[in-house]
């Protein structure tokens, strides 16, 4: 199961967040509108032949009604315009492994933004816009953030749950292409960003967005960074507490598995721990049986590990494909509490995600392969054994609350 396919569209939008790119974007290639019109076409065949099932929550009746008036609409759209509306049709196929992976040449603006219940605040900004780390996004040209989000709905789909939603929703607000082809701000180049301070006192800004080519800077907005958002360059790594002798794992890519849990377990027995932490917060998805084999068996036969209060497992809205697969196998498979936000995928989904390019564009479109059960009942999402959701309070003082209570359990036993 393979990284969340809309965040793949967003990979350039996600780079803010961590400072570092994690795939390496395709631009559009110039296209005449038959190109397009070629495109669309095989588009429409190919994901609904290659798809597990286009139609287990849209119709085909309404599926081929976008097809035709993106089509009729054709001689009037720019490039962009014909992307963000092939987004909305995938976003109707109705789970997060089917989309398109928005091009390089699509640029974003200057800050990044995460939503904290229905607040959103920037998280980090380039430099030149420094002041507006730490402020509450307030409006866009005019509309409210709930007019943004009603019209948002159109290219995010609604069939997985809300943690996917918030998720998704916060990085798609950074793309002006996104919001202009929506109607959210009237020109593509610019736009009037409302934001308040502590004092709830308005800032108006205009922002103009950028093409990401690394050579920014960008300013977070805690001085010090909690340990799970540290090492952004690091798939696998781990690190002693010495205070509840525990180790804790931050697991945010499966590959080279076998060589990082086998390293992994012998820190643990070089630090004699009893415990073990796994943070899956930041893990898009990968192999999920790689993941059954490779971390939560071992950790199953461990009879130190594998206790109540012993281990814990992280997860939260980015916490997608295999390794929200892995999350509920350490549910079902070991003593593990789980903790923190559900992940941003129904645990009963189409997903394994494959991709196609298109002919003419080059423009890669991810697409659904299998339909996977892991819960015996159909719910929005994997619940956590405790909810520990993200707050602006403990966020903006560099604190991680879902640590702090881990902490707090182990020192009460």
């Amino acid at each position: 199961m393979k990284m969340n396919a809309v965040l793949l569209t967003l990979i350039f939008a996600f780079a803010t967040l961590t400072g570092k790119s994690q795939v390496p974007a395709k631009a559009l290639n110039p296209v005449s509108k038959a190109q397009w019109a070629e495109d669309i076409d095989y588009f429409a065949k190919k994901l609904v032949d290659k798809h597990a099932n286009a139609f287990h929550f849209t119709t085909k009746e309404k599926f081929y009604k976008a097809i035709d008036d993106l089509k009729k609409d054709l001689p009037n759209l720019k490039d962009e315009q014909v992307v963000v509306r092939l987004l909305q049709i995938t976003s109707s196929v109705g789970d997060g492994h089917t989309a398109v992976h928005l091009p390089s040449n699509f640029p974003i603006y200057p800050i990044a933004l995460f939503c904290f219940g229905k607040e959103m605040y920037v998280t980090r900004a380039t430099q030149q816009y420094e002041q507006l780390c730490g402020k509450k996004l307030v409006k866009i040209d005019g509309h409210t953030l709930d007019e943004i989000n009603q019209k948002l709905s159109s290219v995010i789909t609604s069939n997985e749950n809300d943690w996917f939603v918030m998720s998704v929703r916060a990085q798609m607000i950074s793309v002006p292409d996104i919001l202009h082809t929506l109607g959210i701000i009237s020109f593509a180049d610019k736009a009037k960003f409302t934001f308040s301070d502590e004092e709830n006192s308005p800032i108006e800004i205009e922002l103009q967005p950028f093409f990401q080519d690394g050579k920014k800077q960008w300013v977070s907005a805690v001085k010090q960074e909690p340990m799970f958002r540290q090492r952004t360059n690091e798939n696998f790594w781990f690190t002693y507490l010495e205070d509840i002798n525990a180790v804790y794992l931050n697991f945010r890519g499966y590959d080279d598995l076998a060589k990082n849990t086998n390293s992994l377990f012998d820190f643990l027995n070089e630090k004699k721990a009893t415990r073990l932490i796994v943070d899956l917060r930041q893990n898009g998805g990968g192999d999920f049986k790689k993941g059954r084999r490779q971390l939560v068996s071992p950790i199953q036969k461990n009879t130190t590990l594998n206790q109540k209060g012993n281990l814990f497992v992280i997860t939260g809205r980015r916490t997608f494909s295999a390794a929200m697969v892995n999350s509920i196998d350490f549910k079902k498979e070991t003593n593990a509490i789980i903790i923190g936000e559900p992940p941003g995928e129904k645990p009963n989904s189409y997903s394994e995600n494959d991709e196609m390019k298109l002919p003419n564009s080059g423009l890669i479109i991810s697409y659904s392969t299998k339909y996977y059960k892991f819960l015996d009942v159909d719910v929005p999402a994997f619940e956590p054994d405790i909810r520990v959701d993200p707050n602006w309070k403990d966020f903006s003082a560099g604190v991680d609350p879902v640590l702090a209570k881990i902490k707090s359990i182990i020192q009460q036993k």
